[in-house]
């Protein structure tokens, strides 16, 4: 019993990262290395746009993402305490969602049209410009909340260097306060991109061929699996260059942390021209990011509240139930984890510990034909079908995608607790389920409590693997939305949407809150 307690971690990292291991697995036993069975105009088309679009979101989301941190980290001005909520609200809405919005604004005959009283006003964003920006304003808030700690933490020693050495706003910005933020803009921006690379929704709703709706055409379009999994393993390494380019930048700007002291620098008071400007930016981007697109969707749902779907309750119904329930097992699992390595620490653990983090870099098509391949081969060694299609496929997806998302907040919980407290616990003999129920689940709550938030925000907005994955008629309000807007029936989406952004959005304001945050 004590051998497998120091197995414990190992087991739990090799499952979660199975999906990663069968598509390797498959791809080397196929034994076709020249990837031939691609269409080589195919590929340079997916890659062209995705590159295109990754680094063209990567700017803007840098753009926005310092730009409205900086303003809320060190400066005061009309409004700012509000628009530092509002800049985090973006989270809550999946970027499809706010691609079909601004579709909607846009279109012949749209809102816009309709507000300047011009019915042939129209803008035609469904192209890879319209994604790029779209994808920009969903994913700046990881950029965002990640810089404005950091920004919020620059010390008032350096403040007062960059006063003595009598520094320009732009100079002292460039050379000194921007550097400070490096590793947290480096942070959120991998996390952007992440997302950018994962995403299908947006993309193929805008037309964009990329990687990602590439995989789906190959599988569902062509009935091409082989396409599928070589596209699939093209965009893991992809994935693995950037971590690696990642790992290499962070570890070259580790340093400067460093110089961040304890003592924070007040923010600025603006006054006049500088407290407009201030003001004026952050209600344009804003408007752009979040006033317009909630706009939208409630002017669809004004037009089409006499008809309204209610079953749209039933998909929300079955995503509550389908999240709380994979969130829970996620974070149990990832305390598990956690706690084995803590008591049961090993060399294989750590490499285990390592390789389930892997998931979250990894695409949510990716995983899913991972999974695919998995439970093709148990279905086939029973002769019969077994988890094909089955719930147990979906949660197994959310965990392998999402394990590190929520690992992340048990691992910092855990490193809150002094050793002395193992200590104690062993001196007092206090058995193994008490030490877990009555000494470090409760000293651990708000920890666990923003994990399961983050998992719930990330699992609600996921669509690729659902969309592969999900047993036989039972789709989530995230599929409902996609069809519905797939079928050109935009003011319909509105009710689904809303009711989505809704739960979201109470997520990303918990996690905000000091409900969350203020126990730490």
């Amino acid at each position: 019993m004590q051998k497998f307690k120091y197995l414990l971690a190992p087991l739990l990292g090799l499952v979660i990262s199975l999906p990663i291991f069968s598509l390797v697995i498959y791809f080397i036993a196929q034994g076709d290395f020249s990837m031939t069975s691609i269409n080589l105009s195919e590929l340079l088309l997916y890659t062209k746009n995705t590159a295109f679009v990754l680094f063209g979101t990567a700017f803007l989301v840098l753009l926005l993402g310092i730009s409205t941190a900086f303003m809320s980290a060190r400066f005061e001005y009309f409004g700012s305490r509000f628009f530092s909520l509002i800049f985090v609200l973006p989270l809550a809405f999946p970027a499809y969602i706010l691609g079909y919005s601004y579709v909607g604004f846009f279109e012949f005959h749209g809102i816009l049209a309709t507000l300047l009283s011009q019915p042939k006003v129209k803008l035609d964003i469904l192209n890879i410009y319209g994604v790029t920006t779209i994808l920009s304003f969903a994913m700046f808030p990881y950029v965002f909340i990640l810089a404005r700690v950091s920004f919020a933490s620059i010390s008032s020693t350096v403040v007062e260097l960059v006063s003595l050495k009598q520094l320009s706003f732009c100079k002292a910005f460039f050379t000194v306060y921007l550097p400070l933020a490096y590793p947290a803009i480096f942070a959120g921006l991998v996390l952007a991109m992440m997302e950018v690379l994962s995403d299908y929704g947006t993309v193929a709703y805008f037309g964009v061929d990329t990687f990602s709706v590439g995989i789906f055409k190959s599988w569902f379009g062509y009935g091409n699996l082989n396409e599928a999994i070589n596209l699939a393993i093209i965009m893991l390494l992809m994935v693995f260059s950037m971590m690696l380019a990642e790992s290499r930048l962070r570890a070259k700007f580790r340093f400067i942390s460093v110089t961040h002291s304890s003592k924070k620098a007040p923010k600025v008071k603006l006054k006049g021209l500088q407290n407009g400007i201030a003001f004026g930016l952050s209600m344009l981007i804003s408007t752009f990011t979040l006033f317009i697109p909630t706009g939208v969707l409630l002017y669809w749902f004004y037009l089409d509240f006499n008809t309204l779907d209610w079953s749209s309750l039933t998909y929300l119904y079955r995503t509550l139930s389908l999240n709380i329930l994979s969130s829970f097992i996620i974070i149990a699992l990832a305390f598990g984890m956690e706690y084995a390595s803590r008591f049961y620490p090993s060399k294989l653990g750590v490499i285990s510990h390592k390789l389930s983090i892997l998931g979250y870099s990894i695409p949510g098509a990716i995983i899913g034909i991972g999974i695919l391949l998995f439970t093709n081969f148990i279905d086939q060694s029973f002769g019969k079908v077994v988890l094909g299609g089955s719930f147990f496929a979906l949660i197994f997806a959310y965990l392998s995608r999402y394990f590190a998302a929520s690992i992340g907040s048990v691992e910092n919980g855990f490193s809150k607790i002094d050793k002395s407290i193992d200590d104690a616990t062993i001196v007092f003999g206090t058995s193994e389920w008490g030490r877990i129920f009555k000494v470090y689940l409760p000293l651990m709550r708000p920890y666990l409590l923003s994990g399961f938030l983050i998992l719930y925000i990330d699992l609600a907005k996921e669509l690729p693997a659902t969309l592969l994955l999900r047993p036989f008629n039972y789709d989530t309000i995230a599929i409902r939305i996609y069809e519905l807007a797939s079928n050109e029936i935009l003011y319909k989406s509105a009710f689904p949407s809303l009711l989505l952004v809704l739960t979201t959005a109470i997520a990303v304001l918990l996690l905000n809150s000091k409900f969350v945050r203020g126990r730490r």
